[in-house]
C-alpha cells in the first residue's frame, strides 16, 4: 500500500532489515563505516575526497530528491547511504525544472544529508534526465574491421559512439527548426552483426566488417541543461548522464531477461517514461506527460484542497478514514473507499494514456509490464493498465524492492517501486552505462560537448559558429586600376593572426580539449582592403575655368573615372580606368581645346599671351581670329609626371604578375598573400578562397579535401605550386 511520501524518506537506521547472507557478505566486503559524529555533541569528522569507487546516484524527481551513495562488488551493487528530501513547491512540472534555484536548494540538503552520514566530500553525481518531449532515433553502422587482430571492448565503445553521432545528425537533419537542440542521453544496442551474422558480442572476435544497430534517445537542450544548472549551483560535476526508463531497465529487466516483450512504465509525478524491451534488447522508448500528477490534481478539484495536501491523500490508502481541511479551512473525514472510488476517472485516463503509448512503441500489447515510481502506487491502476491492454492482471506487476536484480540494499529502508530509479541511476553509472558531458569554458561561456571523439579547439570553435575568416583572417583585397593608361596596383593589409590559450598558456588550432579547460580566442583580425582615394594620387582636385570667346573650358587639376568627371574625394574601384591631367598655363590648355589653335593669337585685356601665362580662374580670353569650334567640350589631354606607384598585375589582367605564393585551387591559379612574420601557408586557408555553400551542404556532408591527390587537413602547409581541391562529395 502506498505510503506518506514525507514520512517515507529514506534513512540509515540502526536498527538493520533483515538480509540474506550473500547482501551481508557483500555488503561487509567493501563497504565504507559510517562516519556519524566524532563524538557526541562535537562538530563532524572531516570528509574525505569522493573515490572512484564512490558512486553519488541522484534522482531530481517532479516531487522529491532522493541520493544514494552506492559501490559495485563482486556484479552487486551495494547501497551504503540513502536520503531524500521532498519538494515544499511545486518547483518542477512534467518532469521539467521550472524553478532551478528552488530544485537546487532540495538537492543541496539531499548532498548535505550523505555528506554527514558518509563523511565524504561529493564532488561527482550520476543523473537521469525524465523523457519530456522525448525523440528516438533507430540507426545502424558497420565498420571494416579487416586490419584489427581482434575487436576490443575500447573498440566497441568507439562504434556505439559512432553510430549514436550519426543518430544526432539524422535528427539534425529532420528538425524544422535548427534552434531548438537536442542532446543524446542514452543509447541501448539492438544487436551486434559480424561479417552479417548476429552475435551477442564482438569482444574478441576477427572478421571482415562488424556492425551496430541501436536505438539512441534524446531530449530538448532545455530539460538537459536544467539539469546541469542544479548540479553547477550544487557544485557537483555530471559524471553520468542517463534516461529514467534506461536506469529502470537496468535494474529491473537485466540483459538475461530482455528475450521476453515487456514494457516497463516509469510514472512519476510528472512523466510516464516507458521502455520496451524484445528479443534481448530496449527496442523502444516513449513518454508521456500524464503521470501522478494528474491524480494529486483531480484530488485537488473534487476536494477543493491544495496541491500538497491532496498529495498527502493520495498517497492515504490504508487508514480506513482520510482527514484532511481544504482550502477554506473546513475540516472533513471521508472513507478511503469512497475516496478512491472517486478517482476512477483520472486513473482510467492515466491507463489509458499508459497503453496507448505502450501500443504505439510496441506494435501490440506486451507479454507482460512492470509499473515503477511513485506514480504506480495508486491504488487500481495495474488493474486497468492491464485490462486497457487486453493481457492477464497477474502479468501486470508493481516493481520494487523484491523485482530489483543484484542489488544489496544494506541498512536502507528502500521498499517501494518510487526507488527503483534512483538505485538504477548508480547501477548505470556503475556499469559505464551513462552520457558524460565536457564542459568547457570558452570566452567566459561554459559549453557542453558530448564525449563521443577527441575535440580540438579548431572543432569546438567551428561548432560555436565561428568562421575561417575568424580562426585564420583574410589579407585584405588589393586594389588594381588603370591610370593615365598605366596598370597600378596596392596590396591590401595583412591580416593579425588569431591568438588562443589554453588554462592560461598559448595553444594552436589542433590542440585537443579537456573536461574544465578555459579557453579565451581572440578572433583573427582581417586585413584591410586597399583603400585608393583620387586625392591620394591628384591632390586635390580643383576645377576652375576660363572663357575664350565666351566659351567656358576648365583648367587646374582634372581628374576623370571611366570619362566621368569626379572630385578629390571619389574612392577608386578595381578595374577603373582613372585620368588625371593638370592644366595650369595656356599652352597647356591650348592642347586640349576642340580647335585648332596653331593660327590663332589670344589676347587678355588687349594684351598678346605667351604660351607660358598662368591662367586664373574666370579668365576672359579672346582670339584674334576665331575658327569654327568641333564640338562644344572635349576631353582634357592627359599629361605624364604624376607620381608613380608600384606596378604589379592582378591575375585577371594582362601583364607581369606581382610576386607571391602561387598554388592551383579547384583547377585555377591563385596567389596567397604573405602570413605575418613569415608564418608558412596552411591548407586552411584555402576554405575562404574556395567557391562552395558551406551554409548549405549536400545531405551526404562530406567534403574532399586534397593537395596533389592526397587527403588533406586544415593545417596542412602548403608549398609552391601544390594543387589543391576543396569540394562537397556527391550524395
Amino acid at each position: 500500500m502506498p505510503v506518506d511520501s514525507e514520512k517515507n524518506i529514506l534513512s540509515d537506521d540502526k536498527s538493520e532489515n533483515k538480509r540474506t547472507a550473500a547482501e551481508r557478505s557483500a555488503k561487509n566486503k567493501t563497504a565504507p563505516k559510517r562516519a556519524g559524529r566524532s563524538a557526541a555533541g562535537s562538530k563532524p569528522a572531516k570528509l574525505r575526497p569522493q573515490e572512484e569507487k564512490d558512486i553519488f546516484a541522484l534522482d531530481i524527481g517532479t516531487r522529491n530528491v532522493v541520493g544514494i551513495i552506492g559501490h559495485m562488488s563482486d556484479g552487486i551493487f551495494c547501497i551504503d547511504y540513502t536520503a531524500a528530501v521532498p519538494h515544499k513547491q511545486r518547483a518542477m512540472i512534467d518532469g521539467q525544472i521550472e524553478d532551478i534555484s528552488e530544485v537546487a536548494r532540495v538537492t543541496g540538503m539531499v548532498k548535505e544529508k550523505l555528506e554527514e552520514r558518509s563523511g565524504i566530500k561529493l564532488t561527482r553525481a550520476a543523473i537521469a534526465a525524465a523523457g519530456r518531449a522525448l525523440r528516438t532515433r533507430r540507426t545502424q553502422m558497420s565498420f571494416n574491421i579487416e586490419d584489427k587482430d581482434t575487436i576490443t571492448a575500447d573498440d566497441i565503445k568507439t562504434f556505439e559512439l559512432e553510430c549514436s553521432i550519426k543518430a544526432q545528425e539524422e535528427l539534425d537533419a529532420e528538425k524544422e527548426d535548427t534552434a531548438f537542440s537536442f542532446y543524446c542521453v542514452g543509447h541501448t544496442v539492438i544487436r551486434y552483426l559480424l561479417d552479417d551474422y548476429q552475435i551477442s558480442s564482438l569482444v574478441g572476435h576477427k572478421g571482415k566488417r562488424a556492425a551496430v544497430e541501436l536505438i539512441a534517445a534524446f531530449l530538448p537542450e532545455t530539460v538537459v541543461e536544467s539539469l546541469y544548472a542544479v548540479t553547477d549551483m550544487t557544485g557537483l560535476d555530471v559524471s553520468s548522464l542517463t534516461l529514467e526508463p534506461i536506469a529502470a531497465m537496468n535494474v529491473i529487466i537485466p540483459p538475461n531477461i530482455r528475450l521476453i516483450n515487456i514494457a516497463l512504465v516509469d510514472i512519476g509525478a510528472g512523466t510516464s517514461d516507458i521502455a520496451i524491451s524484445q528479443n534481448g534488447s530496449i527496442v523502444a522508448y516513449a513518454m508521456s506527460t500524464v503521470a501522478g500528477d494528474e491524480i494529486t490534481e483531480e484530488i485537488v478539484r473534487n476536494y477543493i484542497v491544495d496541491f500538497r495536501t491532496a498529495e498527502k491523500m493520495k498517497l492515504s490508502s490504508g487508514k480506513g478514514t482520510i482527514s484532511y481541511k481544504d482550502i477554506l479551512g473546513f475540516e472533513h473525514s471521508i472513507e478511503e473507499k469512497e475516496f478512491f472510488d472517486s478517482l476512477i476517472p483520472a486513473v482510467e485516463t492515466l491507463a489509458d494514456d499508459i497503453s496507448e503509448h505502450i501500443i504505439a512503441a510496441n506494435g501490440q500489447a506486451p507479454a507482460a509490464v512492470f509499473l515503477v515510481g511513485g506514480g504506480s502506487l495508486v491504488p487500481g491502476l495495474a488493474q486497468a493498465v492491464a485490462e486497457k491492454l487486453g493481457i492477464p492482471q497477474s502479468r501486470t506487476a508493481i516493481g520494487g524492492r523484491d523485482a530489483m536484480k543484484n542489488i544489496s540494499f544494506g541498512r536502507s529502508r528502500i521498499t517501494g517501486p518510487e526507488y527503483v530509479t534512483p538505485v538504477g541511476i548508480g547501477v548505470t553509472a556503475a556499469k559505464n552505462g551513462g552520457y558524460d558531458f565536457s564542459v568547457i569554458t570558452l570566452n567566459g561561456k561554459k559549453i557542453r560537448i558530448f564525449d563521443t571523439r577527441t575535440v580540438r579547439i579548431l572543432d569546438l570553435l567551428m561548432s560555436e559558429g565561428y568562421k575561417t575568416s575568424h580562426i585564420i583572417g583574410h589579407t585584405g583585397r588589393s586594389l588594381t586600376f588603370t591610370l593615365n593608361g598605366e596598370k597600378q596596383f596596392f596590396k591590401g593589409e595583412p591580416s593579425t593572426a588569431a591568438e588562443v590559450t589554453v588554462n592560461g598558456e598559448s595553444a594552436s588550432l589542433e590542440t585537443t580539449v579537456r573536461q574544465g579547460d578555459v579557453i579565451e580566442f581572440r578572433p583573427a583580425v582581417n586585413g584591410r582592403n586597399a583603400e585608393v582615394k583620387i586625392s591620394d594620387i591628384a591632390g586635390d582636385v580643383t576645377v576652375r575655368k576660363v572663357f575664350i570667346d565666351g566659351t567656358e573650358y576648365p583648367f587646374g587639376v582634372i581628374a576623370a573615372v571611366n570619362d566621368r568627371r569626379i572630385t578629390s574625394d571619389r574612392m577608386i574601384q578595381n578595374f577603373d580606368n582613372v585620368t588625371v591631367s593638370e592644366i595650369e598655363t595656356l599652352g597647356e590648355l591650348m592642347e586640349t581645346l576642340p580647335f585648332d589653335t596653331s593660327r590663332l593669337d589670344f589676347y587678355k585685356s588687349g594684351k598678346l599671351l605667351s604660351i607660358d601665362h598662368i591662367l586664373r580662374d574666370n579668365d576672359d580670353i579672346i582670339t584674334a581670329d576665331k575658327p569654327a569650334a568641333k564640338s562644344d567640350e572635349a576631353p582634357p589631354k592627359l599629361i605624364p609626371g604624376l607620381p608613380d606607384s608600384e606596378v604589379h598585375d592582378d591575375p585577371g589582367i594582362a601583364g607581369a604578375a606581382p610576386d607571391g605564393f602561387r598554388v592551383t585551387l579547384n583547377g585555377k591559379s591563385i596567389i596567397l598573400e604573405p602570413r605575418p612574420n613569415d608564418l608558412p601557408h596552411e591548407f586552411i586557408e584555402l576554405m575562404a578562397l574556395a567557391d562552395i555553400d558551406l551554409d548549405s551542404p549536400p545531405k551526404s556532408g562530406d567534403m574532399i579535401l586534397t593537395v596533389n591527390g592526397k587527403e588533406a587537413g586544415f593545417m596542412d602547409v602548403l608549398h609552391e605550386g601544390d594543387n589543391a581541391v576543396i569540394k562537397w562529395a556527391e550524395a
